[in-house]
């Protein structure tokens, strides 16, 4: 077929295709909707792409629910009725007819080798993709070719598997294209954040960003549909190696090692982070302190730079408000009535060993909402920041001496504005430290077999999770303080700064037990043990 597609051989395609992408979707991992009724699916518009011997587009796919909410879709296509390429077999595909009776096979392009290498050219060349309603706009950075010549083996490209609501596209080992799925119009932060850190702020630990991938519309709304960074080499992610880490840790503890005793804890986080580390919490946490500090450091030093330009009115540290105190306070609020609510209703469900632990944390309803009210009522000295949005142990690759930062979308359930929005650092601090009590308790959890929290296992262990939690959170801290000290966005008051530290490491942890109350019941220990300690006093 001719490598440049016409308009009109996709718009033979449109109605059998809107009569089928809603399976199509609704099969898919990325795909967000599922547990939606969906009303009905309409292409928005279709791109087609120049390649080679197939016919290929991306279309944009508007998904209609019966709750009338609407959310936009990218979903690159080849129809195999023109060409066949070895990469065929590996992608997702659905058949449709025409009202002549033809049948055609329609798969995801991202998985054909010759769509991953017209992408790249794309970016690199700057090209303009014209539509029926808008334009694919591909658009390199500076680091572009600096990247592209500096590769030491070919860039071939091939589908990364691990991802579930994006696909990324390696090329080689220099450059990654992740291509988003669900989209929005507006800044994409991912990008945004990025380009920032890595071009403006010469912030090393991020990947470097390359291009980005535009759908624009006539009224000039545009929505990133991919981004372009720089491939780094990394021995896994921060929780991977931290999993490691705690697999020896128990090792060490089953095996009766006389040194490794949990020991009495601090009653806050913070009164034991301005001081040095004890010997024994030393000695208890082992080869995982140095990576509990680095980590510490790496996140002062982010947050040091993307607090670095107060003439960019998008970065600009902002001073706190009592209005925008109250609406994050009602939003905590919210989120605790709704979750514990949910929790009542099934803490019958739970084993006998995680009932008292629920009905702890149902009988301080009024005192977590109390603390979340002061938000409301007390001015806060800390400046308000751009920040990761979504930050903890996955979010971080391990390299073989250092730590890079990535995924800085936020959290996928919140709009694109709120992800945009400036906060207080500490809410990243928090999510991280919630990172560190998840994978002590993850580890422990995969000792415990099918048992679960009811395992003798999990009884033994636990008060040696809550330490090595206790102390890894302590030295990520102490390192983050030292590195940010005197920084605007931290309050100078030390009371400040534990209230808002409180009130950030609850909120995380209903968020989680929300999660977890809906998706993975037997891992509800986590949460609630982490919302009792903050109810107890124990930070």
């Amino acid at each position: 077929m001719n490598a440049q597609p016409r308009q009109t051989e996709w718009q033979d395609l449109k109605n059998p295709l809107e009569q089928n992408l809603a399976s199509f979707l609704t099969a898919q991992r990325w795909f967000g909707g599922k547990t939606r009724p969906i009303a009905h699916v309409t292409i928005a518009d279709v791109v087609p792409i120049p390649v080679e011997g197939v016919c290929a587009a991306v279309l944009l796919i508007q998904v209609n629910y019966e709750d009338g909410g609407a959310e936009t879709y990218v979903a690159p296509l080849i129809d195999r009725l023109a060409g066949s390429t070895d990469s065929a077999a590996q992608a997702p595909s659905f058949k449709i007819s025409t009202p002549s009776g033809k049948e055609h096979v329609l798969s995801d392009a991202l998985w054909d080798r010759d769509f991953q290498s017209r992408a790249l050219e794309a970016i690199s060349h700057s090209q303009i993709l014209r539509g029926s309603a808008g334009e694919i706009a591909c658009l390199p950075t500076p680091a572009l070719e600096t990247l592209r010549h500096a590769a030491r083996v070919p860039l071939e490209p091939s589908v990364m598997r691990a991802e579930q609501s994006n696909t990324s596209i390696l090329y080689g080992r220099s450059l990654v294209l992740k291509f988003f799925r669900h989209v929005e119009y507006g800044v994409n932060p991912d990008f945004e954040i990025g380009e920032f850190l890595s071009v403006r702020a010469g912030f090393r630990h991020v990947p470097p960003a390359a291009g980005a991938i535009e759908y624009r519309v006539a009224d000039s709304s545009a929505a990133t549909i991919g981004i372009l960074q720089g491939f780094v080499p990394n021995r896994g992610d921060a929780w991977q190696q931290t999993l490691a880490a705690l697999a020896r840790f128990y090792d060490h503890i089953e095996g009766g090692k006389p040194a490794l005793a949990p020991g009495p804890v601090a009653p806050r986080l913070l009164a034991e982070a301005h001081s040095p580390l004890p010997q024994r919490a030393a000695d208890f946490l082992g080869e995982y302190r140095a990576s509990a500090a680095l980590l510490g450091r790496r996140t002062a030093e982010l947050h040091l730079a993307l607090s670095s330009d107060s003439s960019d009115p998008d970065f600009a540290p902002e001073p706190f408000s009592l209005a925008h105190q109250r609406e994050v306070s009602e939003a905590m609020i919210h989120l605790a009535r709704e979750t514990l609510a949910t929790l009542a209703r099934r803490a019958g469900d739970l084993p006998a060993a995680l009932r008292e632990r629920a009905h702890t944390v149902l009988a301080g309803e009024a005192e977590l909402l109390a603390r979340f009210r002061r938000l409301a009522e007390r001015p806060l000295t800390g400046l308000r920041t751009r920040i990761h949005g979504d930050l903890h142990l996955g979010q971080v690759l391990a390299t073989d001496d250092d730590f890079v930062f990535i995924d800085f979308e936020g959290e996928p359930a919140r709009t694109l504005a709120e992800r945009r929005a400036k906060h207080s650092p500490v809410r990243d601090i928090a999510g991280m430290l919630r990172s560190f009590h998840y994978a002590a308790y993850a580890a422990l959890f995969a000792r415990a077999s099918d048992a679960g929290a009811s395992s003798p296992v999990f009884a033994a262990l636990a008060p040696f999770a809550n330490a090595w939690y206790h102390w890894v959170a302590v030295e990520f801290l102490r390192a983050y303080l030292q590195t940010a000290d005197g920084a605007a966005f931290l309050p100078a008051n030390p009371d400040e700064l534990d209230f808002v530290l409180d009130l950030w490491l609850l909120d995380k942890a209903i968020y989680e037990l929300k999660y977890e109350l809906n998706h993975r019941l037997a891992w509800i220990a986590i949460p609630l043990e982490g919302i009792c300690g903050l109810l107890e006093g124990a930070g």
